[in-house]
């Protein structure tokens, strides 16, 4: 190894001699190094290292390297072996080599032979650079200095550590085995040691970098440093451990230097756990390991588990340092046999064994060191003294293999655990023999108690002490009870520094003494989890310990905050109910709580004025908590059904002590009695009335529970009795309850609330062991309470003559009114200064609802025996006189219970007052706690009370209240409901197990979507006003403009249709969306921020509204109903019109939807109206036309007025909403006309004479409604008619907006007359001949105006796309039926390229044109209206057109059509569905040529259908409707797409299911010749969807024979396409992205659709017998297609796995199928049916295969494999059903 010399500054001669290699480029940072290294050279080095005399070196370094070989490699060791060079030179000269080295690498040179190998260079090099390296630390480490960055040869040396790199990376890849000095640790301590945490520049970030890879190389590729030893690892470590905890510590761990530390440390712990793991220290090594590296590893695992780092590989790194170093087998012996426990051993006298603890000499060493940290109060190390007790636990069950703990393993853990906590417990006794000090006292105690908890959680979670399993004869317990004994001391100490927290200049103090406290209360929590005996019994002052520390939650300063502690405090509460309840000991747990409450006044009385304030509003805090309440259910409902009434008996003991408490005489002071009625009121009722809610009464119980809870009722019944006796003994109750004279200063409504809770809860669970007793025993308990109804059935109530005996009947008889009792109790509450009576005023609401419970069923029953009493009278009259005055007395009685009802029902609506429309506040929710009831409470729990109560009040309610309720349940919901209305009204926020605050408008949200809601009358009657009401009050700041806006009123129609003026130029009002160029920026910037959002909420919230009333039950709607909702609708769209056309807006868009949103509204309204009354009620259907009124002519003018605005406005939001808003006023048109044709259906048949010669003389309403919509119904058409002309028009002039929306009122208007006949069709009503009737006027002008509407589309299409005049088309006139035999295709020429402009821009025109004539058809065949067939064959050219258009391959991957090209070509599939009705058996006049045609057009279409779906194409399983294509709901295209593949599969099911055996034969051959086509194109995959719409299609023994021989030889086919498809890439996900469609259908769909018409065609066995060639090549498809996957194996990136489950259970059925309708051809080829049952069953077995998963290919995981199981079995059952195939078989 070359001696260390220190850099001097030499002079050298260049060398002229020439480059012999090409020399690759050094990178960026190399020559910035190369650069920086040149330039150290003349920095002056004596204040740094050893200086050296200077001398120059004739030789030039580079000419050792570029001399030729083979003495290069020699010349350079000799160069790096002269002393006589300086250390500079030889570095550059090494740093030279290897970058020349690497050039070489990069040119692909070879290593020519040298005289010295490359292997022995790496060699040398490798210790060369080390000794270098070790020199420099060693000069760095004597000298004292700091090294610096960038001196040759030093630590910091860049060039170095890139040699060290390339030796390291060279020496890999040649399996050259180096070696490494021990001493390199020191190298890598000493960079560790000066390493700063800064911002690292590119320079220093790169030598980091190169450290790191270079020390990750040694100890990963090179087996690590030689003859290493413990101290230079402690010494390495311990430096980094200190680094990495300044990162942590400092949150810079993000940072580049942070990143590179903490690299650093997880590259150096690996080895070093190797080193410990290998090489286990003993006696000095064990102690230098402990007192140099113990604490900084407990702090840094501390700060790791308490951060949120991701730093879970240096978490285990330093685990496994722990591990190793402390707890490394060689040392567990000595931690196992501590005997720490045996000094806590009792002898037989109960006194402490004489023993001691026997520790091995260097295991001592740990403990006394963490004794030594104890004492320092070093925070960090001690808070990770849990987290080492833990990892020794883990330790133990690794090195024993042990799933849980042993007995005798738990004590020697219990052992360690000791002897760790002890020197805690010695500080604890410190603290207990002082007085603690706020200040560093009191900081020391907080580290003791966290370091305590630490420990003690670690000793709960890992189970190490079990009561049950405890070896070490009461040691642990002991122990135990010995550290529970010292924390309830120190909790005293603690108790006493709380009063002075609530010194205001006290604040930080405030926050110690509260960490303290949680620290105390977490303490006890664990030792409870850990052994409950260990607390005693004292479970009183426990709960008393935590009401005063909750004061520290409660402050008065900020009432509502909770703190830290609270949380804690009340999981200590819930643990200690909930353990207490596991031991069948519920009691002893809940009424330790109430006499803690007790106590806890007289404790509160002592303190200071401040902090007495905030005990009871600590105690309301931690009682009123959801999760306590929740435990206290829980536990009380668990009580066994023999003990409830034992239960009860304690709880009546209690509430005994409480009253005398409360009568208490030592300190009876206004204020004491104060306090004591809040605790009465506000903790005490809040624990008793809970035990009695939460109760379960049986049958087994009933009588006991009834017996104990009338026991209960005695004993408050006396102090009640004066209160009830008469409204004036008030005063005198209250008296007696405080065992005082009464004053003001009291608050007596906490008095109230305790008495009434308790009473209202005793009454109700009474009632329910009444229900439950036996019949004997109920009726005894209803006479104990005066309850008439509970225990008596209806005769035996009809019998009894005893009066209602008032609401307290059970305490006195008879007792004051309810009402009474509450307004004298108002009365005195009111007059308490200050005083929130919330609780009061919503029990006393409770109590009144109650009483109206009972209220109720007396009214209803009393009505019913007057009813019963009457009928009698009528029926026999000599009973009237006996009976007319016992009707006499009950319905003085009746008036008298009503009159009651009604008072109490309008104190609880007066209360209605409390509710406003305000935001939703958390802070104003109720949490189901009544005695937490406060001003902002009350009215969420107020809401909640009366919204779950309606049936209760709304019979006795007045109408203004009723209507008030509505408005707030309206405004509290519909402003907060979502605009997706699908999950609404699924989740409930209103109930017993929610631990949550509920909130106003959850609880109306709640309501409004309960259908029950909707049964009540007064909903029926007035949601609609309200509902309305609120719309208006709502939409008002959008129309400021308006002078008056009133939704529910009638306009004057005319005059607002005559005032809408459609304007032959297009106005320039409204700007293009979203284009902000052309806005005036001063105007932009007048339009406040505030005003848009609040606009935008107002939107919002109407469309939300809107869709409301879409989503509302079906049934609520009535006539008047249905008014009030079209008439504000209506209303609100004339607005919003107005709105449109006469500003210039900003939010014109918004404007528009809000449009949108009322006409679909609307249509639905009508819709349903229409669905619900159309069937039952066709008189109510005048309200669909309001009686003849509804403005069915603002539907069309306000679309054209649209139309006329937006028509220069091309952007594509605006044309979606204008095409949606058309489609549903289409929609309307058609439900209006519809409806109006059924209620005018009675008046047109029944008229005999001229229609309008006795209208004066009709007297009936039906048949004057019958007139009206007859009237209507006309006046509509004509109306309609007068837009004829709209239509027609050269191409250059037409308005194709505007033509549009006429087409769709129109095709509207011939759809609803269409669907009106046949729906009476279905009602055996011929309405069809009234058609037929000469001179009826009525029919006369219907016929009229439709005949106008074909003329005018007749007209516009032959204008339009013909070069023939329309006079030229129509020379042969009309005919009343469709020629079929005219209908000859490709004679007539079409203007395409016109065809193909309208595509572009107005396919919308040519939608409502198909749509329109295909009404047209549709009442040809029905009502024999005339067409043209020529007109009929445009119709079908364009078709051809369009389809094939559509249809043609464009190559793969092309663009998806557009939405409008599959809403459009749905028309085209609407207009052939038509056109193929008229297609009959009794009419085959169809030319063959055009029907094949046909046929070929269909599937060229469905086909590519097919292909544009791909993966998710499949057949069709059943028909489904198409709704309407709506482009703003966000529908995708491919949901487009289905409907117009299901709109072709009807129009081919329509062409092949009618017609007769000629075209039936010639669409099987078209199909044939589809199926037998060469590549397996779209057109082969339709053939094979055709086939399976045939096969559901054809119906009829004739037309079954027709296609059998077709069907079946179809077959082949599908076996061919089958074996063509057969492969891996079937079950390839689609590849194609969302915006291209491949033009070829999917393979794998290709081939499910064919398994899944085989398996249709062999299930039909009875018409179509397969052959056994068939059903071999059946029986085989399985194991050919999942073959596939077991031996060329698919990848799971690829793979769709939903596909292949739904192909096995397709070849499941498939064989299935063939076994039970083929049996005898399948036993004929078992064997393939086997290999094919086998392979499916192989892949099942692949079901979570390791090897498989591990090799990236697919595998079913368990549910998958589960769900194809079940698919398999069915096949192995069919098999055991046929026990004897053979035999059958013969």
């Amino acid at each position: 190894m070359a001696d260390y010399q220190s850099p001097r500054a030499e002079k050298s001669s260049s060398s002229n001699a020439k480059k012999r290699k090409k020399k690759r480029k050094l990178p960026d940072s190399e020559n910035k190094y190369e650069d920086k290294a040149s330039k150290s050279s003349r920095i002056d080095q004596s204040d740094d290292l050893v200086n050296e005399p200077i001398e120059e070196v004739k030789e030039t370094t580079t000419e050792f390297l570029e001399d030729a070989t083979p003495w290069r490699n020699l010349q350079l060791i000799l160069s790096l072996q002269k002393k006589n060079l300086n250390i500079e030179k030889k570095v550059e000269l090494a740093y030279k080599f290897v970058n020349l080295s690497f050039s070489q690498v990069a040119d692909d040179t070879t290593h020519p032979s040298e005289a010295v190998s490359f292997d022995r260079v790496i060699t040398f090099l490798n210790n060369w650079v080390q000794s270098t390296l070790i020199s420099s630390e060693k000069e760095i480490r004597v000298s004292g200095l700091t090294p610096q960055f960038g001196v040759s040869g030093s630590c910091l040396d860049y060039r170095c550590w890139k040699i060290f790199k390339f030796c390291l990376e060279e020496g890999m890849k040649l399996n050259i085995s180096l070696s490494f000095s021990k001493d390199i640790l020191k190298v890598i301590h000493c960079i560790t040691r000066n390493m700063e945490i800064k911002d690292l520049n590119e320079d220093e970030l790169t030598l980091y970098n190169t450290i790191l890879d270079c020390i990750s190389l040694i100890f990963t590729s090179h087996g690590g440093v030689s003859n290493e030893n413990l101290d230079l690892w402690i010494l390495l470590v311990g430096t980094l451990l200190d680094l990495v905890l300044k990162v942590i510590t400092s949150n810079l761990n993000d940072t580049i230097s942070g990143t590179i530390v903490m690299n650093l440390t997880c590259i150096v712990l690996d080895p070093f756990i190797k080193f410990l793991r290998l090489h286990p220290n003993r006696k000095n090594g064990f102690q230098d390991f402990v007192d140099k590296l113990l604490e900084p590893l407990l702090c840094l695992l501390h700060v790791i588990h308490s951060s949120e780092l991701a730093t879970n590989k240096l978490l285990k790194l330093i685990e496994e340092v722990f591990s190793q170093g402390l707890f490394h087998p060689s040392h567990i012996d000595g931690f196992l046999s501590l005997q720490s426990l045996s000094k806590y051993k009792l002898s037989d006298e109960g006194k402490p064994k004489d023993s001691k603890t026997v520790i091995r000499s260097y295991h001592r060493h740990l403990f006394d060191k963490l004794g030594r940290i104890v004492v320092e109060k070093k925070a960090l190390a001690l808070s990770g003294e849990g987290e080492l007790f833990r990892m020794y636990v883990h330790c133990i069950k690794r090195q024993d293999s042990l799933s849980f703990l042993n007995a005798e393993t738990r004590k020697s853990l219990f052992d360690f655990f000791v002897q760790i906590l002890e020197p805690l417990l010695c500080d604890i006794d410190i603290y207990l023999q002082h007085e603690v000090e706020i200040g560093t006292m009191l900081e020391d105690v907080h580290c003791t108690l966290k370091s305590f908890n630490s420990i003690l959680i670690n000793l709960m979670q890992e189970k190490v002490y079990t009561r049950v399993d405890d070896a070490s004869e009461g040691a642990c317990a002991n122990f135990l009870k010995l550290v529970c004994d010292k924390i309830t001391l120190l909790s005293s100490k603690i108790d006493q520094l709380v009063p002075s927290t609530f010194d205001a200049n006290n604040g930080t103090c405030k926050d110690l003494v509260e960490l303290v406290a949680k620290d105390v209360i977490s303490c006890l929590d664990y030792l409870l989890e850990i052994d409950y005996e260990v607390l005693g019994n004292d479970l009183e002052s426990l709960w008393l310990l935590m009401f005063s520390y909750g004061t520290l939650g409660h402050s008065l300063t900020n009432l509502q905050d909770k703190s830290s502690i609270i949380p804690e405090i009340l999981h200590l509460g819930c643990h200690m109910v909930n353990l207490y309840s596991e031991l069948r000991q519920v009691g002893t747990s809940v009424f330790a709580l109430c006499k803690a409450m007790r106590r806890f006044v007289s404790s509160a009385n002592k303190k200071e004025s401040s902090h007495s304030k905030s005990w009871a509003k600590s105690l309301r805090l931690i009682l009123c908590s959801p999760e306590l309440k929740l435990s206290i259910h829980n536990a009380v409902k668990s009580i066994p059904e023999g003990q409830v009434g034992l239960s009860i008996k304690e709880l009546a003991t209690d509430v005994s002590e409480s009253l005398e408490w409360m009568k208490g005489t030592l300190d009876n002071s206004h204020h004491n009695v104060r306090l004591k009625a809040e605790v009465l009121g506000s903790g005490l009722s809040e624990v008793y009335t809970l035990i009695v809610d939460s109760l379960v009464v049986t049958t087994g119980n009933s009588s006991l529970v009834g017996v104990s809870l009338n026991d209960l009722v005695t004993l408050i019944s006396p102090t009640m009795s004066i209160l009830i006796s008469q409204p004036k003994g008030v005063d005198e109750f209250l008296s007696v309850v405080s065992g005082r004279k009464f004053s003001n200063k009291v608050k007596s409504h906490w008095i109230f609330l305790f008495f009434f809770r308790l009473y209202m809860s005793s009454r109700s669970l009474y009632r329910q062991a009444i229900t439950l007793a036996p019949p004997t025993t109920s009726k005894k308990m209803s006479e104990i309470m005066r309850d008439p109804f509970t225990a008596y059935s209806g005769n035996d109530w009809l019998e009894k003559t005893e009066k209602d005996k008032g609401y307290f009947s059970w305490i006195l008889q008879p007792s004051v009114s309810l009402l009474l009792i509450i307004e004298a109790i108002s009365d005195v509450c009111t007059k308490e200064s200050k005083t929130d009576l919330s609780s009061l005023t919503y029990v006393l609401n409770a109590m009144a609802l109650q009483r109206l419970v009972d209220l109720n069923r007396l009214v209803n029953s009393l009505e019913f025996v007057i009813k019963r009493n009457e009928m009698i009278v009528s029926e026999a009259k000599e009973a009237e006189g006996i009976n007319g005055k016992q009707n006499k007395r009950l319905g003085k009685r009746l008036m008298k219970l009503s009159e009651e009802a009604r008072g109490l029902t309008s104190y609880i609506m007066g209360h209605l007052s409390l509710l406003n429309k305000s935001e939703p506040n958390y802070e104003n929710g109720w949490d189901f706690s009544v005695a937490s009831i406060d001003k902002k409470s009350l009215p969420s729990a107020f809401w909640c009370m009366i919204c779950q109560n309606i049936d209760v009040w709304s019979a006795h309610s007045a109408k203004k209240k009723v209507k008030m309720f509505l408005s707030i349940l309206l405004q509290n919901s519909l402003p907060f409901m979502k605009s997706n209305l699908k999950q609404f009204g699924e989740q409930s926020v209103v109930g017993g197990g929610n631990l949550k605050k509920v909130m106003i408008h959850e609880i109306s949200l709640e309501l409004l979507s309960n259908t029950m809601l909707y049964e009540e009358k007064f909903i029926r009657r007035h949601m609609a006003s309200r509902f309305c009401s609120f719309l208006q009050e709502l939409v008002s700041p959008l129309f400021n403009n308006e002078a008056d806006i009133e939704l529910q009123e009638e306009p004057n129609w005319p005059e607002v249709l005559s005032s809408l003026k459609i304007p032959s130029v297009v106005t320039n009002n409204i700007s293009e969306v979203n284009d902000c160029s052309s806005m005036d920026p001063s105007s932009s910037l007048s339009i406040k921020k505030q005003e848009v959002d609040e606009s935008s909420q107002i939107y919002k919230v109407c469309q939300s509204s809107l869709s409301f009333l879409c989503w509302m039950p079906k049934r609520w709607i009535n006539s008047k109903s249905f008014s009030l909702y079209a008439t504000c609708i209506l209303n609100l769209e004339r607005l919003i019109l107005n709105t449109l056309l006469g500003e210039k807006l900003h939010d014109h868009v918004e404007l528009l939807k809000l449009l949108l949103c009322c006409r679909k509204t609307l249509k639905h309204l009508m819709i349903t109206f229409c669905e619900e009354n159309i069937s039952t009620n066709q008189n109510s259907l005048s309200a669909l036309h309001f009686k003849g009124k509804f403005p069915a002519l603002w539907l069309l003018k306000s679309l054209l007025s649209l139309q006329n605005t937006f028509s220069t406005n091309h952007n594509t939001e605006l044309k979606n909403l204008m095409f949606s808003l058309t489609d549903y006023t289409s929609y309307v048109f058609f439900t209006l006309i519809k409806g109006t044709l059924v209620n005018a259906s009675h008046s047109l048949i029944s008229s005999r004479d001229p229609f309008h010669k006795n209208t004066e003389s009709v007297s009936s309403s039906d048949q004057e409604d019958g007139i009206n919509a007859t009237n209507f119904l006309i006046h509509v058409s004509e109306e309609l008619k007068d837009y004829a002309e709209i239509m027609l028009g050269e191409r250059e002039t037409i308005c194709y907006g505007k033509a549009t929306s006429v087409l769709s009122c129109f095709q509207g208007f011939l759809w609803g007359l269409s669907s009106a006949l046949s729906h009476m069709d279905t009602k055996n009503i011929n309405l069809k001949a009234i058609f037929s009737r000469r001179k009826f006027e009525p029919i006369d002008k219907l016929k009229l105006c439709i005949d106008t509407y074909t003329t005018s589309i007749n007209k516009s299409l032959c204008e339009l796309f013909l070069k023939a005049s329309f006079s030229e088309i129509s020379s042969d006139g009309y005919e009343k039926r469709l020629n079929l035999e005219t209908l000859e295709m490709g004679n007539t020429e079409i203007n395409k390229s016109f065809l193909q402009s309208l595509l572009e821009g107005e396919s919308l025109f040519l939608r409502q044109l198909f749509i329109s004539y295909s009404a047209i058809l549709r009442l040809n065949s029905q009502i024999k209206t005339p067409l043209l067939s020529k007109v009929v064959v445009i119709f079908l050219e364009i078709s051809e057109v369009l389809l094939l258009g559509f249809s043609k391959n464009t190559g793969n991957r092309t663009p998806p059509p557009s939405e409008l090209t599959f809403v459009l070509l749905d028309a085209i599939g609407k207009f052939l569905e038509e056109l193929g009705n008229h297609i009959s058996s009794s009419n085959p006049t169809l030319p063959p040529k055009v029907y094949e045609r046909l046929i070929d057009l269909h599937l060229k279409a469905i086909g590519k259908c097919i292909s544009l779906q791909g993966k998710e194409a499949a057949l069709e399983s059943h028909e489904t409707e198409s709704s309407t294509k709506t482009m703003n709901d966000h529908s995708s295209g491919l949901s487009c797409l289905d409907e117009l593949k299901s709109r072709l599969r009807i129009s081919f099911k329509v062409f092949v299911g009618k017609p007769s055996e000629v075209y039936i034969s010639s669409a099987m051959q078209s199909i044939k010749r589809a199926l037998v086509g060469g590549n397996v194109s779209s057109v082969v995959a339709a053939g094979i969807d055709c086939l399976d719409l045939v096969l559901e299609a054809i119906t009829g023994r004739k037309s079954l024979n027709t296609v059998k021989t077709d069907i079946l030889g179809s077959l082949c086919c599908l076996f061919n396409i089958i074996l063509h498809l057969e492969g891996p890439q079937i079950f390839y996900r689609d590849p194609t992205s969302v915006k291209h469609y491949s033009t070829d259908p999917d393979p794998g769909s290709v081939v499910l659709m064919c398994i899944e018409v085989l398996t249709k065609v062999s299930g039909k066995h009875a018409l179509y017998q397969m052959d056994s060639c068939h059903v071999a090549q059946a029986l085989s498809i399985p194991s050919t297609l999942f073959q596939n996957i077991l031996n060329e194996g698919v990848k799971t990136e690829v793979l769709d796995r939903e596909y292949s489950i739904e192909l096995y259970a397709a070849c499941c059925r498939m064989l299935h199928t063939l076994l039970r309708h083929h049996k005898r051809e399948s036993l004929q080829h078992i064997a393939l049916l086997q290999a094919s049952v086998s392979v499916l069953l192989h892949c099942l077995e692949m079901v979570n295969n390791d090897q498989t998963t591990l090799k990236g290919y697919f595998v079913w995981g368990l549910q998958e494999g589960v769900k194809c199981g079940a698919f398999l079995r069915r096949i192995y059952e069919e098999i055991r059903q046929q026990k004897d195939p053979a035999s059958e078989g013969r």
